[in-house]
């Protein structure tokens, strides 16, 4: 036998963090489920994809580094556990649905165990090809250390959907495409609350403090119900740093960030509140009465200045006063838009009976409005307010006014 031959059979891969996983975007947004242990199976042997191959190889690697990378959240002999993890990654199907044909894949195709070596080799199923090789568009690259990282696999799935947009800073997707992309069945974490506390906000956590970039989401409305997602995202800028033990500084700084990501400065961050406004709240308000008036803010529609709205209802606690006003059946909740109406009609009544009443004109009316109506809407929603609804506004003032004459 040839001794190259030998060599080459005989080679072993090494498992490189810094090196790049390049994907078609169809193979990002296609609909699969993998554990986590088998989503880095797979993304180990991504990474050893190179652009200049022709086909996709076999890899041989040392099943202890494997398990390095992957975990043995078992704790038993880490060469079975191994060896059970591929012989189920054999039978998971990836599909893909394009123009009105869905496919079904195998993901791997060769898993050969050497067990007096301590060596196994892989090889991604050949039908494979065109979603690692020769892409000239619509692919995505990340480093695998962005990846391994997570602890997720719904975290991996979100990662790799929004670096994908990365340049684009923007991603909406329903709430039902998002739970395709995911593979999480129609039975699994129905209530959006479980979704939110399962799905979202521990990739946000996981994303943010261990990926090359992080994001925020807006949370949208059909109704009453949240039907979408819009994903804000930014490239992360700092350098991830392992933490010596040694190192107390650092230890600490972790803590602290660790803190940062509690599911309540999320929310409040979600809301675009800012960092300092988040410390200031969390330290002169009660738990309680921040997360009731977070709940009031995502409950109400139309509000454009989300943040400051918020920090104005956790001040004066909204969520309270509408709870007592729901105990009086006459009294209805607002929209942003109809309660500034409502409270500016109400600043211009007189406050206790009257002998006279001066009416101003209408047109002097109208920056004063507009200015007030900030307060619950934008200055573009506030301007439009008030040209639509004017003549009305003037004329409930006057009706109101003229009803608190002392009658002689």
């Amino acid at each position: 036998m040839d001794d190259s031959i030998i060599e080459l059979e005989n080679e072993l891969d090494s498992i490189n963090t810094k090196n790049w996983v390049t994907k078609s975007n169809e193979l990002i947004e296609s609909t699969y489920k993998l554990s986590l242990q088998e989503q880095r199976i797979l993304l180990v042997m991504a990474s050893k994809v190179q652009p200049s191959d022709e086909t996709l190889k076999t890899y041989r690697f040392r099943a202890r580094d494997f398990i390095e990378i992957i975990g043995n959240s078992k704790k038993t002999g880490f060469y079975s556990y191994l060896r059970e993890i591929v012989n189920g990654l054999q039978t998971k199907v990836l599909t893909i649905k394009k123009d009105g044909k869905q496919r079904n894949y195998s993901w791997v195709i060769t898993s050969i165990y050497e067990d007096n070596e301590g060596y196994i080799t892989l090889q991604f199923h050949p039908e494979l090809k065109g979603f690692f090789l020769e892409l000239k568009d619509k692919f995505t690259s990340y480093q695998l250390e962005n990846v391994v990282r997570l602890n997720s696999v719904y975290s991996i799935r979100i990662y790799e959907l929004l670096k994908q947009y990365e340049r684009i800073r923007k991603r909406k997707l329903t709430l039902m495409e998002l739970r395709t992309f995911l593979g999480i069945e129609p039975t699994k974490y129905k209530q959006y609350g479980h979704f939110k506390s399962k799905v979202l906000l521990v990739a946000q956590k996981e994303v943010n403090n261990n990926t090359d970039i992080n994001f925020m989401f807006n949370e949208i409305k059909t109704g009453r119900k949240v039907t979408s997602i819009e994903f804000i995202i930014k490239s992360n800028i700092h350098d991830i740093v392992e933490v010596l033990p040694e190192d107390i500084d650092s230890e600490k700084e972790e803590e602290e960030q660790l803190l940062l990501f509690d599911d309540l400065p999320l929310q409040l961050s979600n809301l675009g509140v800012t960092a300092e406004k988040i410390k200031w709240l969390m330290s002169e308000f009660p738990e309680e009465q921040i997360r009731r008036n977070i709940d009031y803010v995502q409950s109400r529609k139309g509000i454009s200045r989300k943040a400051g709205y918020t920090v104005k209802a956790i001040q004066l606690d909204y969520a309270l006063s509408t709870e007592k006003e729901k105990e009086s059946p006459e009294k209805v909740i607002l929209e942003p838009s109809e309660e500034a109406i409502q409270e500016f009609i109400k600043e211009n009544v007189p406050k206790r009976k009257v002998k006279r009443v001066e009416h101003l004109p209408i047109y002097m009316l109208r920056q004063p409005a507009i200015n007030f109506f900030c307060k619950y809407v934008s200055e573009e929603e506030a301007t439009k307010i008030w040209e639509l609804r004017q003549e009305e506004i003037y004329n409930e003032i006057n009706k109101k006014s003229k009803s608190m004459l002392i009658k002689n």
